[in-house]
């Protein structure tokens, strides 16, 4: 269901008359794959392992190159989540809102820094006790860099269902994605 949301979301923002408001320069399509690791703060019970994909899309909300703010560019994104648990095994999909800031290119690098949470449906909650209930929430922050079209990052995660559920112990993770985005921004 939410593959099918996210491409309708796709065909409606293609659909618009992009050239004359100049919204085709402002939309961000990108693709990454992510691997996840359950950490040891506060228990590390299950040894939960995620591999998944993150394809996106999203709107350039405030473009600033010259900028005197570290901060030069802002989009929000919808991150999609599509993947599985490699240990203890499930499956889980779901979509991240994700507010992503830009620093200034720095031997051509540029930094990133993301903040997002989202909903998820998984099944990994029936083989690892920390997880209560089909229905999570994925809530991250990271840095990364970005090179050309390509990026690398690395997010601290939280999974829990925010007490729809009992029990809600939730966990902890460490993240690491590689990926690509189109079109490529370097102003």
């Amino acid at each position: 269901m939410k593959a099918i949301v996210f491409l309708c979301l796709l065909c409606l923002l293609c659909s618009f008359p992009v050239y004359s408001e100049g919204l085709s320069d402002r939309v961000v399509f990108g693709f990454q794959a992510a691997y996840g690791v359950e950490d040891a703060i506060p228990r590390n019970i299950s040894h939960i392992n995620m591999f998944y994909a993150q394809p996106q899309i999203g709107i350039i909300a405030w473009n600033s190159p010259n900028s005197r703010l570290p901060m030069k560019r802002f989009e929000v994104i919808s991150e999609g989540i599509l993947g599985n648990s490699v240990h203890p095994g499930g499956h889980m999909y779901g979509d991240t809102l994700l507010f992503r800031f830009t620093g200034g290119h720095l031997l051509g690098t540029t930094p990133i820094v993301d903040v997002g949470s989202g909903p998820l449906n998984t099944t990994i909650n029936n083989r690892a006790s920390e997880l209560g209930g089909n229905v999570q929430f994925l809530s991250q922050g990271g840095v990364g860099i970005e090179r050309s079209r390509y990026v690398i990052e690395w997010r601290y995660f939280h999974m829990s269902n925010a007490g729809l559920t009992q029990p809600n112990h939730g966990f902890n993770g460490n993240m690491v994605s590689i990926g690509i985005r189109l079109p490529r921004h370097h102003d």
